[in-house]
């Protein structure tokens, strides 16, 4: 229990306490232990500091979560934060550290840290077993469409484009998202050759993948998939829509679906934040 009289005022009626590791008596917003006017965070000098971090981040966590900072605010630095909870200059950094991997904080240039997310971000791991995992993917996320139409690749994308033989195709890009709690897991660009293009209301509905809709629309056999994952940065434009801190490390998943004989009939690129998608694969020896 904090000290009873003091500068700091009477304890209030509505005085409430949280029970975390003790270590000092620090004035801090009303969130954890109100003493009169002001609040303090007890923990224990004992404590070894991988606990004492794990329940300092534990506890910003718990404000961030009720939105005490707004979203692209400035979060307190590591100064304010020492004075706060009188913890060390490593303790902090370790808290810091935690909820920057969890999606929650950011570091911008001229700006310090910054407020990304009011809840932990997902991290979606892929299993990679058979195409039918691709199927499972699909129906784990959903895709919110921003961009729909026809175009003729240029630019960045000139390149990859330029030795196949559909000159136009159907572009659909948007933010997808994990079906289970509605967290932004990456961007999502597919395109499909002019001739193949698919059901505009298939697309919508979103049920099945778009490489499923143009099986069946166009009675196509899929024979394989080719993969390639490549490191790149995020864009400040795609920082914010996926809630991440702009020129992060990112994943570029891009695939080809390829139909009998050697058609390709979509291609598709995903662009994660580096810390929100792994893949898993199972590699078997031929008999």
């Amino acid at each position: 229990m904090p000290p009873h009289g003091g500068r700091d005022g009477a304890i209030g009626a509505n005085a409430q306490y949280v029970c975390l590791p003790r270590f000092a008596f620090r004035p801090q917003p009303p969130s954890i232990a109100l003493w009169g006017s002001k609040s303090f965070v007890v923990m224990d000098q004992q404590q070894h500091s991988g606990s004492r971090h794990a329940a300092l981040a534990a506890a910003l966590t718990e404000e961030i979560g009720r939105a005490v900072y707004p979203l692209g605010s400035r979060f307190p630095s590591e100064h304010d934060l020492q004075e706060r909870f009188g913890v060390g200059r490593h303790t902090i950094r370790e808290a810091l550290k935690a909820l920057t991997e969890q999606g929650l904080l950011g570091r911008r240039r001229k700006t310090g840290t910054v407020v990304l997310s009011h809840r932990p971000v997902s991290h979606y791991v892929h299993s990679m077993r058979d195409i039918r995992s691709l199927f499972d993917f699909a129906q784990s996320t959903t895709l919110d469409i921003r961009h729909e139409g026809f175009v003729s690749m240029s630019g960045q994308n000139a390149e990859e484009y330029a030795q196949l033989p559909d000159k136009r195709w159907f572009r659909v890009a948007g933010l997808r998202s994990t079906r289970h709690d509605g967290a932004a897991l990456c961007w999502s660009e597919v395109a499909v050759p002019e001739r193949f293009a698919p059901d505009r209301d298939d697309v919508h509905r979103g049920d099945r993948a778009v490489y499923q809709i143009v099986l069946q629309q166009f009675g196509l056999k899929l024979d394989h998939v080719e993969q390639a994952i490549t490191a790149a940065t995020l864009s400040p434009k795609l920082a914010t829509l996926l809630n991440a801190q702009p020129n992060s490390a990112a994943l570029v998943v891009k695939r080809r679906y390829v139909a009998h004989p050697n058609t390709i009939f979509e291609i598709s690129h995903n662009i994660y934040p580096a810390d929100r998608y792994s893949m898993h694969s199972i590699i078997r020896q031929r008999a």
